[in-house]
């Protein structure tokens, strides 16, 4: 457990940037159930592979600036209407090749207004630098479907005459691309500090919508912590 810091962009695709202080909180039992920023996790480790299935959460997006911890808004969204929080249910499995871990993920989302499906495919490599210094570099795409895409990026015409946004169908494919590297010093067996820094290109219809004011966006993550 700790606090930690975060710093991303008002909505996706946007070009403007807010700082929260969030607290950190991960719970892991025999490296089997987790409960943490990513949800509740179940998985079953054989050597080199791991499946899994989890239970997560999309905030959900509002149409004005807000001070919310997890969700993301935007004074420029007005006329576009809230996105709820939804649940999504997610099912990931990962393969171990030497220094290197290939993963995949699937996450359907069960909403009011997000009822759709995200896939990723990534690659992570974590590098010991020394006996306390870990980094993880990782690069990872994302796919949506027509659902998600029309949610976040699309604009139905009832959105285009109360916003500042023109009308825009928004089809599924590749949302985006994502490199980070992430940073882990321990102190001792129990203190740690972290750090994240990404990148993130939209790609596909994303990166076409009226929305996406920035095609590319950086997101940044701190934390110290204390380990039990």
């Amino acid at each position: 457990m700790g606090a930690a810091a975060i710093i991303r962009p008002t909505f996706e695709g946007s070009d403007r940037y807010r700082a929260r202080p969030l607290p950190f909180l991960t719970v892991n039992w025999r490296d089997a159930v987790s409960f943490g920023e990513n949800g509740l996790t179940a998985q079953l480790r054989r050597e080199k592979f791991r499946l899994g299935v989890g239970l997560t959460f999309d905030a959900g997006r509002a149409d004005h600036g807000t001070g919310g911890l997890f969700a993301s808004g935007d004074d420029r969204l007005k006329g576009m209407g809230e996105i709820d929080f939804s649940l999504g249910f997610r099912g990931f499995a990962a393969w171990r090749l030497g220094p290197i871990e290939l993963n995949a993920s699937a996450t359907k989302f069960d909403g009011k207004q997000n009822d759709g499906l995200l896939a990723t495919l990534g690659l992570s490599a974590p590098l010991p630098l020394g006996q306390k210094l870990m980094m993880i570099p990782s690069i990872r795409a994302t796919w949506a479907d027509d659902k998600y895409t029309q949610t976040y990026f699309g604009v139905t015409p009832l959105q285009a005459s109360r916003s500042i946004f023109p009308r825009f169908d928004a089809h599924s494919g590749l949302q985006d691309v994502r490199a980070s590297v992430n940073m882990i010093y321990s102190f001792n067996r129990h203190w740690f500090v972290g750090a994240n820094v990404g990148v993130s290109q939209m790609m596909g219809d994303s990166a076409k919508s009226p929305i996406s004011i920035s095609d590319t966006s950086s997101t940044g993550f701190a934390l110290i912590g204390y380990r039990f």
